[in-house]
């Protein structure tokens, strides 16, 4: 890989400061265009982190080639510190040795308050990724291959994703939908809400420790779903009468669609536990 100094990419200051509780900040917007995998004809990996803002991965069909943009908050203490700090703040985004798209973004010496960063990135096709947010939110969509995400304080929201998924909040909700493949989701503090793909029968592992849980699956799922909470109450809706009661307590239950050979778990701690089958 090529020195950082070497990949620092064109910016564009946009000279607004704003006052927020004594703290100035500055928007500066950085881009860059990654240049093309040796093989063109594999979906891209995508590895990015992100310490406080948010982080955005989508697919485009239309692109060649990667894009990654960001939206820096720049704090400072006066207009003179606000200046400098605006003018080093460094999107690094590059391809590695690996053929991986790495995106970081960097702020200059320690982060002050008022520091933050909206990174997007886009790729015409997507493989296995990892992105993590450690104080923000965290968006996925459209994209395929092992996907993991993570998040200590903000929210995670996955939509139309065709490979297996971890996802996993600290402090946040999570968000799936059309789930193509297994999934495991885990909020330490926060609800998870999670509807399956048409035609995955995938196991899924689904946990809050203080949050509702709620589960769509599809109108022919077939596999064993077990649930429990220690306070909450467990709900099932099945429109099509397909769910079969096998093992039951006042804070635990299982239930098998189809020949249920697939084995998922929810469970939650201090809420409750909603599963859905979806009509035709």
């Amino acid at each position: 890989m090529r020195p950082l100094l070497s990949l620092l990419v064109p910016f564009l200051l946009t000279f607004a400061a704003v006052a927020d509780d004594d703290v100035e900040t500055m928007k500066v917007s950085r881009s860059a265009d990654i240049a093309a995998a040796k093989d063109a004809s594999k979906p891209e990996r995508v590895v990015g982190e992100v310490a406080n803002g948010s982080i955005e991965l989508v697919v485009d069909a239309g692109r060649d080639t990667p894009l990654v943009e960001a939206e820096f908050t720049v704090g400072g203490v006066d207009e003179k510190d606000l200046k400098r700090r605006s003018e080093l703040v460094r999107l690094y985004a590059e391809r590695a040795a690996d053929q991986s798209v790495v995106v970081q973004p960097i702020f200059p010496g320690k982060m002050v308050r008022g520091d933050s960063v909206k990174v997007r990135i886009v790729v015409p096709k997507c493989g296995d990724s990892s992105l993590k947010c450690a104080n923000g939110a965290i968006t996925v969509s459209g994209t395929a291959g092992k996907l993991k995400v993570s998040t200590r304080n903000g929210a995670i929201k996955v939509t139309g994703h065709a490979g297996s998924l971890e996802a996993n909040a600290s402090n946040g909700n999570i968000e799936i939908t059309g789930a193509g493949a297994e999934v495991k989701a885990t909020s330490a503090n926060g609800g998870v809400d999670v509807s399956l793909a048409d035609g995955n029968d995938l196991p899924f592992d689904i946990e809050s420790k203080t949050g509702d849980v709620r589960v769509e699956v599809g109108a022919s799922f077939d596999g064993q779903v077990k649930m429990h909470t220690t306070t909450g109450g467990i709900s099932l809706s099945d429109s099509g009468r397909r769910m079969r009661t096998t093992h039951e307590t006042e804070h635990a239950r299982t239930v098998e669609l189809g020949a249920g050979t697939g084995h998922s778990e929810i469970r939650t701690t201090t809420g409750s536990v909603r599963l859905s089958v979806r009509s035709k």
